[in-house]
């Protein structure tokens, strides 16, 4: 098991710190951040770019050679980061000793941290890992759609301390990373046009966190997976009965979201 701790802060700190960590070559210009890895301990790509409205993307294409943990700074109280998974999968908790939440493939993830304890991401040993991560500070001067960061602070940075959310697939937000990634553009044209459809995402993620039937489903999903646990603790007599009865419980809340969804 390999342990890594990194720093948090500006673009540049953070591309640094990866850069001496992980012994990358990286490459930087106007914003945009581009670093090579290669070596015995890590292999792959991670790219980034920042812009003056509080908003940072970085795309991670990585793959690691031993089991790692990557223990990364608290995010500040006004930040909010969210992460889309689209190959492989992430094991993530608050501290060494957290509850372990999985983001999975073509699932999305929202994280905030009001409290001074390290997010740790864990890494299984040569498995591929592609995630996108967008990163907004909320309380950037140079906020150019304060609406949409006023939607961002009363959506996520209401909740509990060190709030965690595994989102369900969404296909809209996997359609907008796929047209990010296809973007061939440079300069300010190619700055504006990953500029808005990350703006477009951030929108997405707000939808569908607020969204009233969804919620309810999701809590329905989560009582009965809590009660599913709960079913290895009894014999194996009852077991099919009680999952019989727990998936009914279930099923409808799946067509909740699909109806809620063609809406």
């Amino acid at each position: 098991m390999k342990n890594i701790y990194l720093n948090t802060g500006t673009i540049n700190e953070v591309f640094n710190g990866l850069e001496t960590s992980f012994k990358g070559v990286l490459n930087s210009n106007d914003n945009e951040f581009k670093l090579a890895l290669d070596s015995d301990l890590i292999k792959g790509n991670i790219d980034g770019v920042t812009f003056i409205n509080g908003i940072t993307s970085i795309q991670v294409s990585i793959t690691f050679s031993y089991d790692t943990l990557l223990s990364i700074e608290p995010l500040s109280k006004s930040s909010v980061l969210f992460a889309y998974c689209t190959e492989g999968s992430i094991k993530h908790s608050f501290g060494i000793s957290g509850h372990k939440s999985i983001l999975r493939k073509h699932h999305s993830a929202v994280v905030t941290s009001s409290r001074s304890i390290n997010t740790i991401l864990h890494f299984k040993k040569n498995i591929p890992v592609k995630l996108s991560l967008i990163k907004v500070e909320t309380e950037e001067r140079a906020h150019t759609n304060s609406s949409l960061i006023s939607q961002l602070k009363k959506t996520f940075l209401k909740k509990e301390p060190n709030y965690s959310y595994q989102g369900l697939q969404n296909l809209k937000i996997a359609a907008k990373f796929n047209q990010l990634n296809s973007i061939i553009e440079h300069g300010m044209i190619g700055h504006t046009m990953k500029k808005e459809i990350l703006e477009s995402i951030l929108a997405l993620e707000i939808e569908d966190n607020t969204d009233n039937l969804i919620k309810m489903s999701r809590a329905i999903k989560q009582s009965a997976l809590n009660q599913i646990n709960e079913l290895k603790k009894i014999p194996n007599s009852i077991k099919k009965y009680a999952i019989d009865a727990i998936y009914s419980k279930v099923a409808p809340s799946r067509k909740t979201e699909s109806l809620s969804t063609n809406l």
